[in-house]
């Protein structure tokens, strides 16, 4: 999903950018200005702000932490109508000499196109910061039920598990049995290609069943 000209003039109508203005020498103070001046001018804009120096500690967030997030009514609009079928968050790392973040949540309208909904610029990726968000976005357009939810791949998104099937190896007593079949779960597990994904489940279900008939089927007591 490529940016084209007529997002940049729908980001420029949408925050009044005629040309490049700082409003202070310090970047940090010149970002303040302007978050003040959106909220002065009754530009519902601004779903959220720590600025650096700040104490949050509601959020979790320390005090050298910088979180804007960014989302005008057009962009509520827009994920509302389009959100349902798909969402899909990106993130920009490195975006200036202040190493920071860029996340942006994108819609995808019936033509295909990617259209941002909403921005988050901080100086970290963390579970505490998407959590920060995600809930901004619930508060400005309530809660969306999509249809495909597509990420990054930081790993604030998710968390690793220990499966439940990892547990329950330890009740095939056969310590060779346990080993293959903890190797074929696996296999099976990180296969990315849904083809062969298929091929190996359905044979690990033949190999495990025959082994299940074998030792189980026929002693209920165990």
């Amino acid at each position: 999903m490529l940016i084209e000209k007529k997002d940049i003039h729908n980001i420029k109508r949408d925050f009044n950018i005629n040309g490049y203005i700082k409003r202070h020498e310090v970047d940090a103070v010149s970002v303040k200005l302007w978050t003040q001046e959106m909220k002065n001018n009754g530009e519902n804009c601004i779903a959220f702000f720590k600025e650096q120096g700040q104490s949050r500690n509601d959020y979790r967030l320390k005090d050298e932490d910088f979180v804007l997030i960014i989302m005008t009514d057009f962009q509520k609009e827009m994920i509302t109508k389009y959100g349902k079928d798909k969402i899909c968050i990106d993130g920009t790392h490195g975006l200036n000499s202040y190493d920071f973040n860029l996340y942006s949540v994108l819609v995808v309208d019936e033509h295909k196109n990617g259209i941002p909904v909403a921005f988050c610029f901080s100086n970290k990726s963390s579970e505490d910061v998407f959590r920060i968000y995600f809930s901004a976005i619930k508060n400005a357009v309530g809660i969306i039920e999509t249809t495909t939810f597509m990420t990054d791949d930081a790993p604030a998104f998710y968390k690793k598990k220990k499966p439940k099937w990892h547990q329950n190896l330890n009740k095939i007593k056969n310590p060779e049995k346990r080993k293959i079949v903890n190797k074929a779960l696996k296999a099976v597990k990180e296969e990315l290609c849904l083809e062969t994904f298929s091929k190996l489940m359905k044979q690990f279900i033949c190999e495990f069943g025959k082994y299940f008939q074998q030792n189980y089927a026929k002693r209920p007591d165990k």
